[in-house]
């Protein structure tokens, strides 16, 4: 009996502890109010030149992206992709190249050609053109995107496997979020960020995935390109370090 009473004073003060911490201040990520009011600027969320995206916008004005929803039916190469070039029965002028930073590609008897911002079938187009005009006689190209930078996705934070997915036709949060196998047991459910790279620099939203889940929400789509990042809570973090860091005996001798 001794040893039940020294320890209630102990769980009554981890109670307290994790009450305070489901009381402080939320609805902001990275300097970023994720509600769309306006932040404090600090000099790290001023240099990442961050922007804020309601839901509607980043679901409803695909055009604030590098890659629109064209994307997946006409994918346009990127820098860092991996092609597979291959001309009819001239195999020595097949090769699998990646695309430089600049979006050039080395090829055989043509030398740079530009590969970034081009659709396959364009690239595919230039290159039977240039081939014909000096080597060839009517050539027939095919362009394969081997490895394609430009359609992957991160998914990080609160999941139970983070990593880099590739994006297959179109992709909605909860699509990605399944890939990633799910929430952890510490996630915060209502805030998953998407942060997206537009041409005035980052842009992030808030979702909430139990309210998509309940129809009370549109599933967003996602885009080459994006970043995934599920916020963790912190009431069940400290619980779950709280329970872990309990001896076994004193879970029977606290109730």
């Amino acid at each position: 009996m001794a040893g039940s009473r020294r320890s209630r004073p102990a769980f009554c003060i981890a109670i307290i502890a994790l009450s305070l911490l489901g009381c402080g201040p939320s609805g902001e990520f990275a300097g970023v109010s994720v509600d769309g009011a306006a932040p404090a600027q600090s000099s790290s969320a001023a240099d990442e030149r961050l922007s804020v995206i309601s839901p509607d916008v980043a679901q409803a004005a695909p055009s604030m992206a590098v890659r629109s929803r064209a994307q997946f039916a006409e994918y346009r190469i990127s820098p860092q992709d991996i092609i597979d070039v291959s001309v009819y029965q001239v195999p020595d002028l097949n090769r699998s190249v990646q695309v430089d930073a600049s979006g050039m590609v080395g090829l055989p008897l043509l030398g740079g050609v530009q590969a970034g911002g081009r659709t396959v079938r364009e690239l595919e187009g230039d290159i039977a053109k240039r081939l014909g005009a000096r080597y060839l006689q009517s050539p027939q190209v095919a362009v394969f995107v081997k490895d394609a930078a430009g359609l992957r996705v991160t998914v990080d934070g609160a999941v139970k496997k983070p990593g880099v997915i590739q994006v297959k036709g179109a992709t909605t949060l909860l699509t990605a979020l399944a890939e990633a196998q799910g929430f952890s047991d510490t996630a915060d459910q209502s805030g998953v960020l998407i942060f997206r790279p537009t041409e005035h620099g980052r842009s992030v939203a808030r979702f909430d995935a139990a309210a998509i889940r309940s129809g009370a929400a549109s599933d967003p789509p996602v885009y080459g390109g994006d970043t995934i990042v599920v916020d963790e809570s912190t009431t069940k973090t400290a619980w779950k370090q709280f329970r872990e860091a309990l001896p076994v005996a004193s879970l029977f001798r606290l109730f």
